[in-house]
């Protein structure tokens, strides 16, 4: 698969991206124990929903290595419509950084679920405290991702991508700075965004296909 087809299927693989991290932090979440529930109760809920925990751990890994193959793309799509190689970087950069607080959330999670089953109260209660509250590297990652995209997008001289979307993500990226206001920007921003910018993408690749290669022709002389 070439980047030319991955452009192209861009809108898809947003939208899938976004369903799989919607089920795994909505439906499979379930309503989690405040953080100032104790062990012994967090412990309970836990294990009377263990093979749902498991299954909300997978979804969302799933979700993620979509999150990076969709990234990934689009580091390349602005490099190709902007000319430039920082700002495309950085994009790539804190994705990586968006991606690894969750995976450090996941971690946490596994920790709670495996403590629970062997009855550590204490650890299940701390692991619980520290999941609730560690949205830092998360809103961080998604900060700069969306300004870092906007900036790019708004900067190039050239026919790239549309400004409006440029505008969208500068918006979105400062909302996810604006203390109580980042949760607009996790549930509605970044859905929208990832949607957005995948099918913007895809229609650009789909109306503006690479050039085939033009063979030259050898004529032999009698």
């Amino acid at each position: 698969m070439n980047d030319a087809t991955v452009s192209r299927w861009m809108g898809p693989l947003g939208l899938v991206t976004i369903i799989a991290l919607f089920v795994g932090f909505g439906p499979l979440s379930g309503n989690q124990p405040s953080e100032n529930v104790s062990g012994v109760k967090v412990a309970a809920f836990v294990n009377s929903h263990m093979s749902q925990e498991w299954a909300q751990i997978y979804v969302i890994g799933f979700g993620l290595a979509l999150l990076v193959l969709f990234v990934a793309q689009l580091r390349d799509v602005l490099r190709d419509t902007s000319g430039q190689r920082l700002l495309p970087n950085v994009v790539f950069a804190a994705a990586i950084i968006l991606v690894a607080g969750i995976i450090v959330d996941g971690t946490l999670q596994i920790v709670m679920i495996l403590a629970a089953h062997n009855g550590e109260y204490a650890i299940v209660k701390t692991m619980n405290f520290v999941g609730q509250n560690n949205e830092l590297t998360f809103l961080f990652g998604l900060a700069l991702l969306t300004l870092a995209t906007g900036f790019c997008i708004l900067v190039s001289r050239e026919a790239g991508l549309p400004k409006v979307l440029g505008w969208f993500s500068l918006l979105v990226g400062v909302v996810a700075c604006a203390g109580p206001l980042s949760f607009f920007a996790i549930l509605f921003g970044l859905p929208i965004w990832l949607v957005a910018t995948g099918f913007v993408t895809s229609t650009r690749a789909r109306r503006n296909p690479p050039a085939a290669p033009v063979a030259e022709a050898v004529t032999a002389a009698v």
